[in-house]
């Protein structure tokens, strides 16, 4: 941290009306090293800033979080270190100004929305993009940010094909590099189709609690989304658990439309751990249908572990109980 951002923090908390408070999520991952000296820095120049540590899964990178909307899995200095503290003012004054033109697309977001942008230290063009996106967070509660540092977490620019920064990505195959109309990017959100949705959008759905959210999608489309069934053998219990309390509220409602995953969740059954197994056959219980009878029956006269039989023989009650 230079002298001048020393001085840029000082002043900025200086200005804020009240204490703000940011997470800190540490990892095993060696970076977390670096997050948590910037965090100690930046809350000796700026006690009204609050930090909360929190342990992350294992493998997940480090990272600061910002309300509920914006992560930071990067170190904020450099060009990037203003636009973060004006993400900080906004948690302060609990507001933000957002055109009119703006906001009639904002009011049409409804579902959760995941945008990731790819930046660094140096580019001189990244405040720019990062400014536009910051305050549509802030605006609208389904709307969440993740800004990843290039630099810093290489392997995630290269798993996404990075070639330049800035680079917002949204679901595949929507992404821009450079600058962008703030509206193109809200068309584009507004018009899409959830049935297009990929795993990590689902999974953050699920990660919030909307359950019932997810269903209601499925629900509405009238189609089990492609991507859903990856959660249904997610090899995260909380994941699974989500993505079956989902399948659960779809029965409730339309069994036909929850029967659609009968035969590709059973193909999968052979290639998942015995816990995933389970799972799966206490899903294919809970839709009740007797097509299912026969595979339940395999399952108990085949080679398998005793749990996943018990599992089997359950749901072979549930399915012919009068």
């Amino acid at each position: 941290m230079t002298p001048e951002e020393e001085k840029r923090i000082r002043k900025w908390n200086n200005e804020l009306s009240s204490d703000v408070r940011i997470t800190l999520l540490v990892t095993e991952d060696k970076r977390s090293g670096e997050f948590g000296e910037f965090c100690e820095n930046l809350t000796r120049l700026a006690p009204k800033i609050g930090i909360v540590k929190e342990e992350g899964e294992p493998k997940e990178a480090p990272a600061i979080q910002i309300g509920h909307a914006v992560r930071y899995h990067a170190i904020p200095l450099g060009t990037e270190l203003e636009p973060f503290l004006e993400a900080l003012s906004i948690l302060d004054k609990k507001s933000t100004q957002i055109p009119g033109s703006v906001r009639d697309y904002l009011e049409k977001i409804g579902q959760t929305v995941i945008l990731r942008l790819f930046v660094s230290q140096q580019c001189p063009f990244c405040p720019v993009t990062v400014r536009q996106i910051i305050p549509l967070t802030a605006a609208n509660e389904f709307i969440r940010l993740t800004i990843l540092d290039c630099t810093l977490f290489p392997e995630m620019a290269q798993l996404n094909r990075i070639q330049s920064v800035p680079t917002l990505l949204f679901e595949d195959p929507f992404r821009w590099t450079g600058s962008f109309q703030l509206e193109e990017l809200l068309e584009v959100i507004t018009n899409r189709d959830p049935a297009k949705f990929g795993t990590s959008s689902l999974e953050k759905i699920l990660k919030e609690g909307n359950a019932a959210q997810l269903a209601e999608m499925m629900l509405h489309k009238k189609k089990i989304f492609p991507a859903f069934l990856d959660l249904l053998i997610h090899k995260k219990w909380p994941v699974r658990l989500g993505a079956m309390v989902t399948m659960e509220e779809i029965a409730s409602q339309n069994r036909e439309l929850a029967a659609q995953i009968i035969d590709p969740l059973w193909e999968r059954f052979h290639n998942v751990e015995d816990q995933v197994k389970g799972d799966i056959i206490y899903v294919l219980g809970e839709l009740g249908r007797d097509r299912i009878a026969p595979r339940l029956e395999m399952v108990l006269n085949g080679q398998y572990d005793n749990e996943v039989k018990e599992a089997a023989k359950e749901a072979l009650q549930k399915i012919t109980r009068p």
